[in-house]
């Protein structure tokens, strides 16, 4: 009996002091009322869930200020050729739920399709599995998300799609209609694509937190570890000597899974690439999110390369909100119990053909942020009374739990 009212009370104190660490940026002030680009800095979205449900905005009373997320790839538009559609091998839909579509993967590694999708406004959730058997499915993609699927002049709009290097023959594209309604998928193949920047896109370098650089035999293997996992779209790097060199890299982490009830780490491929003298040491790879990643480079016979700087950049990611002229603002993340909000912004706002004007997040704040402004709390509201009340419910019941626990002695030795 004792021992169970110890741990309640360990519970009320945890519960008491538990706190969601959060992250809150100030957006610098603006001269004209209208319509924002927020630019959301590595400082902020580092500490937001990966989806970005978490991120909110708020005015200097404490309401939260409608926005939808908009990512840089809605400022980039896909043209095609060449389009060659996979075979379709089942599409169903379940009304208010999903849509699912099963294809033929007609090559032998894959990393990308790409979506023939009837204009549509708004953004689409999907996910994406892999099978050797349609019976038995492997995850691939868990939560992306599809953005400006609209075309400014065609009547549908070809959007692409990453994932890893996988060798699966069947691939099952589940789209989420449980929020949304349903897109109409004209096709799913591949093409020769080539991507147009509507407005420029600025990339941002992400800190890292260590490099290490180990020799193995005729490969070079690099491990990269950021402070925590972070988006990474692109990689850049400066190689010092020698002067002439063609080298063959991956880019991989290592993951674990169960085999034979043990656990195994494995390597996931996220890309792959060749570094030569002769290009620009720029390589886009499917977007990934990781606190640690390996690069491995294969020198075959040829001299070590010397690599002089190894950058890791993301695409910025912009929330679009209305803002008022030299009113105070303030952007949170960090609490990952928070669900996406429902906001009616996206629905009625199109900024596919304009150039929004950009805010920026100047100061950044880590740790709970402080109210936007403080009010007049009634006593009963103050922190004393609170603590105050657990306090005299934890002595109630320690005492009547000592009175029960003293008749019972009582009662037994009668």
């Amino acid at each position: 009996m004792i021992k169970s009212i110890k741990l309640f009370i360990m519970l009320l104190g945890s519960m008491a002091f538990a706190q969601t660490a959060q992250v809150s940026g100030s957006i610098e002030p603006i001269k004209e009322d209208g319509l924002y680009r927020i630019r959301i800095p590595n400082s902020v979205r580092a500490y937001a869930t990966q989806d970005l449900r978490d991120l909110r905005v708020w005015d200097a009373k404490g309401n939260q200020v409608p926005y939808f997320v908009q990512p840089a790839s809605d400022n980039k538009l896909t043209k095609v050729s060449d389009f060659t559609e996979f075979q379709m091998v089942s599409n169903t839909r379940i009304a208010d739920s999903n849509a699912t579509y099963i294809f033929k993967n007609p090559y032998e590694t894959i990393e990308k399709a790409v979506l023939l999708i009837a204009n549509y406004q708004g953004s689409k959730n999907y996910s994406l599995e892999g099978s050797n058997d349609q019976k038995e499915w492997f995850g691939l993609v868990n939560n992306g998300q599809l953005t400006q699927l609209n075309h400014p002049t065609e009547t549908s709009v070809y959007k692409e799609i990453y994932f890893p290097v996988i060798d699966y023959p069947y691939l099952k594209l589940v789209f989420d209609d449980r929020h949304s309604l349903p897109i109409n998928l004209l096709g799913i193949g591949m093409a020769n694509t080539e991507t147009i920047n509507i407005v420029p896109i600025t990339m941002e370098e992400v800190p890292v937190k260590s490099v290490e650089f180990i020799e193995q035999g005729k490969k070079t293997q690099v491990h990269i570890r950021f402070d925590r996992p972070e988006v990474i779209d692109q990689i850049r790097m400066t190689i010092t000597s020698p002067d002439l060199y063609r080298r063959n890299a991956l880019l991989y982490t290592l993951k674990q899974r169960e085999v034979k009830r043990s656990m195994e780490s494995y390597r996931q491929h996220l890309a792959a690439f060749s570094i030569r003298s002769d290009k620009d040491l720029i390589f886009n790879i499917p977007t990934s999110i990781e606190q640690d990643l390996y690069l491995e480079i294969d020198n075959k016979d040829n001299p070590k390369l010397e690599i002089g700087k190894l950058q890791f950049l993301q695409e910025p990611v912009y929330l679009v909100a209305s803002l008022k002229a030299n009113d105070s603002y303030k952007v949170t993340a960090g609490d990952d119990q928070l669900e996406f909000p429902d906001y009616d912004i996206i629905e009625v706002t199109n900024t596919t053909k304009t150039a929004l004007p950009i805010a920026e997040i100047g100061a950044v704040v880590y740790g709970q942020p402080e109210k936007a402004v403080e009010k007049t709390k009634s006593f009963w509201q103050q922190p004393w009374f609170m603590w105050s009340c657990i306090g005299i419910a934890a002595l109630m019941i320690v005492y009547y739990a000592f009175n029960m626990l003293r008749d019972l002695n009582t009662s037994e030795s009668e």
